[in-house]
């Protein structure tokens, strides 16, 4: 429950499953952009990484971040795949995650050896790019999982789950069971989404089952052979665990293992991906570079792009194009576990929220720009679920130092409704139209902000009420004197 829990993170977008998805390999889905070592976008240093959370501070408070501004930041490096990673005995791109479980709260060794999956499962929760907002602590997260519904955002959820929850079981009831008292922390969580993550064992391949067809086997035949892929991709888990400068972007962009070890010579390394479910999977390396398997095995086919450290195993190898294609013909289907791509037989899981309603589906109506040209925007992703602690909604691109109104209504405007020129999305004369006024920080065109919480009563009679909310920035080069975001529908659940 915890590893598909939205409301682990601190705005309720963000679960641990958002970005390791069984039917994507393992591995995130999404797309996200971020610029890279040059901090610039549209270069050829930028990552394809995964999206995380708006920038939020200390109180949970939008904050405009240098690089992605109020836009969802996006993590320098691509998700691994949860599937199968109890096998390594370090996790992440460069092993930072440890086979030494620390108790991030009490400073303790709970784990010797074999905790790499516990010392990865503490690190996005508190990550402010990832699920959290910034100095985001332990007893924030636990105090939060005493007092919500489990997988309350959750659409649908397997059946049982849906057993266990059928009582109306709490968190606290849940940390009694698995752990014989109701305390939860941070060494708990980290013990009951590891052992969740054990459980994902891939095993049932067309490669182990020996079902592959011949174009597939020729693959394996060459991955084992003229490829030279198994000098790495080795074993059950097809990798070494090994940490491997393959020459996919320079060195120096990114220093992989060196920032763990200290090590010159791990300079560039990365740890050797295991290929189980790579067919499945949207983004390939540790900056996601490439997208298709062809262009994976066509970039190892000339031995690699840039030479500084890499390994002196990636050569060139002269495959033609037959053995290509029969090579990616097993790595896409023969290395598939068939109940990981329909989400079957240990594999099926909640559906989450976002992806019901992913980002900007909220959103409707006109929308007029300020100074500069620059429309304001809204910020509206966050769940408007019964008892959400965290519930917020915010304002960007709007002019610095000016006055902002959130309108607040049960009902919409008139489709293209405009007062002195300015749309209207929410309808102002509805008896229960209500508004809260902010003098935004930030100076200037674009750089106006604000975020309005309110955390939301658990009050099943809540339940289906509508809420229509607009911002308007007074701004004297507007319009009417003000610029206006699109408005955004809620409904409570």
């Amino acid at each position: 429950m915890l590893f598909w829990d939205e409301q682990l993170s601190s705005d309720n977008t963000m679960a641990c499953g958002t970005c390791h998805r069984p039917d994507s390999g393992g591995r995130d889905p999404r797309i996200g952009i971020n610029p890279g070592f040059d901090g610039t976008f549209m270069t050829p240093d930028d990552v394809r990484g995964s999206p995380g959370v708006i920038r939020s501070d200390f109180a949970n408070r939008y904050l405009p971040d240098s690089t992605f501004d109020l836009r969802v930041q996006v993590t320098g490096r691509t998700a691994p795949s949860a599937i199968g990673a109890q096998f390594s005995p370090e996790l992440f791109w460069d092993g930072r995650a440890s086979s030494t479980f620390t108790d991030p709260e009490t400073g303790a060794v709970v784990i010797p050896v074999g905790g790499a999956l516990e010392s990865q499962a503490v690190g996005p929760p508190v990550s402010d790019g990832e699920m959290a907002h910034e100095a985001r602590d332990w007893s924030q997260i636990s105090a939060k999982l005493a007092q919500v519904t489990p997988l309350k955002l959750a659409p649908s959820v397997p059946g049982d789950i849906a057993t266990a929850l059928a009582g109306g079981a709490d968190y606290p009831q849940l940390f009694a069971l698995a752990f014989g008292d109701p305390t939860i922390n941070a060494r708990r969580i980290a013990f009951a989404i590891a052992t969740y993550e054990r459980t994902l064992v891939p095993d049932q391949t067309p490669h182990d089952t020996n079902t592959l067809t011949p174009q597939q086997a020729q693959g394996r035949q060459i991955f084992n052979g003229p490829g030279r892929c198994d000098l790495c991709h080795t074993g059950p888990l097809l990798s070494n665990n090994q940490f491997i400068n393959i020459g996919v972007r320079p060195a120096f962009e990114d220093v992989g293992r060196e920032a763990v070890t200290g090590n010159p010579a791990d300079r560039g390394r990365f740890k050797t991906a295991p290929l189980r479910n790579v067919g499945l999977q949207s983004a390939y390396f540790h900056n996601g570079r490439f997208t298709t398997l062809e262009e994976v095995v066509d970039f190892y086919d000339r031995g690699g792009d840039f030479g500084l450290n890499r390994d002196p195993r990636i050569i060139p190898l002269g495959l033609n194009p037959g053995q290509k294609a029969a090579l990616v013909a097993f790595l896409r289907d023969g290395l598939t576990d068939p109940r990981v791509a329909t989400g079957t037989g240990g594999f099926e899981r909640p559906s989450l929220r976002t992806e019901l309603n992913p980002p900007g589906s909220a959103l409707y109506g006109g929308e007029s720009a300020g100074s500069g040209g620059i429309i304001p925007r809204m910020l509206a992703d966050v769940p408007s679920n019964l008892g959400n602690p965290d519930f917020k909604i915010g304002l960007a691109d709007a002019l610095g130092g000016g006055l902002a109104i959130l309108g607040i209504s049960p009902n919409p405007a008139p489709p293209g409704a405009t007062f002195g020129g300015v749309p209207l999305n929410v309808n102002v004369l509805s008896p229960l139209f209500a508004f809260h006024t902010e003098l935004l920080p930030g100076a200037g065109p674009g750089a106006g902000f604000a975020t309005l919480q309110s955390p939301i009563p658990d009050l099943p009679p809540l339940a289906g009420l509508p809420v229509r909310v607009q911002w308007w920035v007074q701004d004297p080069a507007a319009v009417g004197g003000f610029a206006a975001t699109r408005g955004a529908h809620y409904v409570l659940f």
